[in-house]
């Protein structure tokens, strides 16, 4: 072996035993980050912060949880009140991070931190938020460094505009009152625009005579609504009336057709009218006036005659983009229905679903034109229909029912009585937090205060988050607030069972006393799951106006007679679930174990239910279409919830 191959050899020789200790060092350092954290994160919970922070410092930058440390050790040192090892720690993290979750963070609170110990001039801190707001426009820290550059700035023209951003994205937030109170004295000149969102900001303030001043200085045309929500508010009723009535003489107003509608019988309530003759007298004057279709329309809700059909009708064909127009399509539809005119219902279910495909009735609509179908004898037309609502429409009713109609396996039996799923909810972490080592690791080991101090602007984060502080009813709103955005803004997207952010939505809890107590009663866990959720969104300390109590939301005096024995409500409260479902095992019984009655019955009550069976206008032989005839519409939609929610469930966790 010549000279030169010797070299070479013994180099890659060389160079192999320098990478493995490398990856040895490496794999010790990770071992032992671990280790140093896990104690660091133990001593942070219990409140010692000194012994804390010491193990987050031995924490070395060869570790993959170097970042995390920092922020930890920064974290500790604030909470001892050591304000310049703190500054260290974060302006040492804003040097060695881009992570674009923490270094917003980071940034911001080094520069307030720097500002407390003097460590910058005026002008040095101005440019640092500066920075912040226009390198991460979109995050709460930097709308929060929005308003400090205005605060620090002494041109008034970027001060305003800085105010007026922050007062935008956080018309209620820290410093919502500071930022109004600063415009509120400048006397700068403001937009129309600028004033909207300062008067926005001013009521969701409470403070509605500073609303008020703003907001009379806008275009009323525009803002007559609001302006006449401050008077409410102000219970300054005579203002509020000429508001209004002046507000709806208008002929053009950028008011929604849904504030149209609150205005219209707020008006009603103040003058006293007759509702029927007040709607008329609108009805006949108000032709050319752009809030005609909504007048139609509640004197149709208001009638109950042949006419009524006849003004449904106006409203789909001289007004089919009013928002009214696809439910008085629907009450077009239902009317043909009855009288058996089955053709008339297919071609009008087609005209529905051509052109509002994406509105609340069209699953409904869609599943009572296969129904005609299936009249018509026209099976193969309506198995498509059927099956285009599961595919289309999976989350609703309708999809439930058109499955039991299709006979599917799960739905043969109306409501199967399998036990409730367990499920981790550490599962969803990967999809929450898409992958971030970081976050995924604070998450694996439920650090959520540490994610929270991070302010990420993601709502499925701000969903888990609430979970893991047992805020149930914000989480599961906030999660299902952004799934209804995304289905409404992305034509492509199709809901499926197999989206994960349907168990933010759709969680289960509280699971093992639901089946120890389903199986005694005999009973359906996932339908009470649904009956659990729809309640109270999982709040044990709901209460109602009415004095409903606790996950189910039972009377406390239909918890005694359930009980046979006086019971205070912290019992009922306590004991919600098993109490639920006896009640709901009675009312089986009293309903010869039709799930269907028994859940109207949880609602309206047995009594209301009886007398629907025997009235000729709404009882059927048909269940489904018991349901649709039913007067009340809280019942009508709280027995579709129950039922959706007992599909999503059933099919998201099978």
């Amino acid at each position: 072996m010549d000279i030169k191959r010797l070299k070479i050899i013994l180099f890659i020789l060389f160079l192999m035993f320098i990478a493995t200790g490398f990856f040895a060092l490496k794999y010790k350092s990770d071992i032992d980050a671990k280790r140093f954290y896990k104690q660091g994160e133990s001593f942070y919970s219990k409140g010692n912060y000194s012994d804390a922070y010491y193990n987050f410092k031995q924490i070395n930058r060869m570790s993959e949880l170097y970042t995390l440390s920092l922020l930890k050790q920064y974290l500790c040192a604030y909470k001892l009140d050591d304000k310049k090892t703190a500054h260290s720690k974060i302006l040492e993290l804003v040097k060695t991070t881009n992570d674009n979750n923490i270094r917003p963070y980071a940034m911001y609170n080094e520069a307030i931190l720097a500002m407390e110990l003097k460590l910058n001039t005026p002008d040095r801190s101005l440019k640092k938020f500066r920075k912040i707001t226009e390198k991460y426009p979109d995050n709460d820290f930097g709308y929060a460094s929005s308003y400090k550059a205005g605060a620090l700035s002494t041109d008034k023209y970027f001060k305003k505009d800085k105010y007026i951003q922050y007062l935008e994205y956080a018309p209620i937030g820290k410093f919502s009152t500071l930022a109004l109170e600063d415009l509120n004295n400048s006397k700068d000149i403001l937009l129309n625009s600028d004033k909207e969102i300062v008067a926005d900001s001013y009521y969701l303030n409470s403070k509605y005579e500073d609303a008020l001043k703003y907001y009379l200085d806008t275009d009323f045309s525009k803002n007559w609504f609001k302006i006449s929500k401050c008077y409410r508010a102000l219970n300054r009723k005579e203002e509020e009336r000429a508001t209004i009535t002046n507000g709806l003489n208008l002929e053009k107003s950028e008011v929604e057709e849904t504030d149209i509608d609150s205005a219209l019988n707020r008006l009603i309530t103040l003058t006293g009218e007759n509702k029927i003759q007040f709607l008329q007298n609108l009805y006949l004057k108000s032709s050319s006036n752009y809030i005609y279709p909504t007048v139609i329309y509640n004197l149709a809700e208001a009638t109950n005659s042949i006419r009524t059909i006849k003004l449904y009708e106006e409203i789909v064909k001289n007004y089919p983009s009013s928002s009214w127009a696809s439910n008085s399509l629907w009450e077009i539809f239902w009317y043909n229905y009855s009288q058996g005119r089955f053709e008339t219902c297919i071609k009008l279910a087609k005209i529905h679903q051509s052109k509002y495909p994406k509105s609340a009735d069209a699953p409904r609509i869609a599943y009572w034109g296969a129904r005609a179908m299936l009249k018509e004898k026209r099976n193969q037309e309506a198995r498509e229909f059927l099956y285009r609502i599961k595919k289309d429409y999976p989350l609703s009713y309708y999809a439930f029912l058109s499955a039991k109609r299709l006979k599917i396996s799960q739905a043969k039996k109306i409501i199967v009585k399998k036990p409730i799923s367990k499920f981790d909810f550490n599962s969803l972490n990967k999809f929450v937090f898409n992958d971030d080592k970081s976050l995924l690791f604070l998450a694996d080991n439920n650090d959520f205060e540490t994610i929270d101090e991070l302010k990420i602007n993601n709502e499925y984060i701000k969903s888990w988050i609430m979970y893991k502080k047992e805020n149930y009813p914000n989480a599961i709103n906030t999660a299902k607030n952004e799934y209804l955005k995304k289905i409404a803004e992305d034509n492509e997207f199709k809901p499926s069972y197999s989206d994960k952010e349907l168990k933010l939505i759709y969680p289960i809890l509280y699971n093992e006393e639901i089946n120890q107590y389903a199986q005694e009663f005999k009973q359906s866990p996932y339908l009470f799951l649904s009956l659990v959720r729809e309640e109270s969104h999982f709040n044990k300390n709901a209460k109602s106006s009415a004095g409903a109590i606790g996950l189910v939301q039972l009377m406390p005096a239909t918890a005694n007679f359930i009980e046979g024995g006086a019971l205070d409500g912290e019992i009922i409260k306590q004991d919600n679930i098993r109490i639920g479902l006896k009640y709901y095992k009675y009312l089986t019984d009293m309903f010869n174990d039709n799930d269907y009655l028994a859940i109207l019955s949880y609602n309206a009550g047995p009594g209301n239910i009886k007398k629907w069976l025997n009235d000729p206008f709404i009882k059927s032989d048909e269940i489904d279409e018991f349901v649709e005839n039913i007067p009340y519409l809280e019942t009508k939609n709280y027995i579709k919830k129950i039922l959706s929610s007992y599909w999503i469930y059933f099919n998201v966790y099978k």
